[in-house]
């Protein structure tokens, strides 16, 4: 059986390369975690790494808030719900809040100068977002 990709790859490669960025240059991350699987899938098809690499990342810290990539700094849609049209809008809100640096106790250490938003919903839509200072 051949397996085609998410819309997600599609979506995140061409927010970056609109954007002019590399996932390696991103300092703030939100992705579409509806579920505890959610966010550990779409890392790999947004590429922040590569299937499979995913526990890595949670084992080492990569995506606590003071870590290399941090992710749903402000909990997620597993903390915030999902108002359906309104979660990416959530997403693109705490990721401005992380680059002007005015997101309290969930802020980003180090001035965080890009984000990427991700959102993916039914039937097999996606939405990416690159945001820079």
């Amino acid at each position: 059986m051949e397996l085609s990709p998410s819309p997600s790859v599609a979506a995140a490669q061409a927010a970056f390369e609109q954007a002019g960025v590399a996932p390696s240059e991103i300092d703030v991350v939100q992705v579409q975690d509806t579920e505890s699987g959610a966010e550990i899938i779409h890392l790999a098809e947004c590429g922040f790494c590569e299937h499979g690499e995913q526990a890595g990342l949670y084992r080492r810290g990569a995506t606590e808030i003071d870590g290399d990539l941090p992710v749903n700094t402000d909990g997620g849609c597993l903390a915030n719900g999902e108002p359906i049209g309104a979660s990416g809008l959530r997403q693109v809100y705490e990721t401005v809040l992380q680059l002007r640096g005015d997101a309290g106790q969930r802020q980003v250490p180090d001035e965080p100068a890009t984000g990427f938003t991700h959102v993916y919903g039914a039937p097999g839509v996606s939405a990416c977002t690159v945001l820079s200072r």
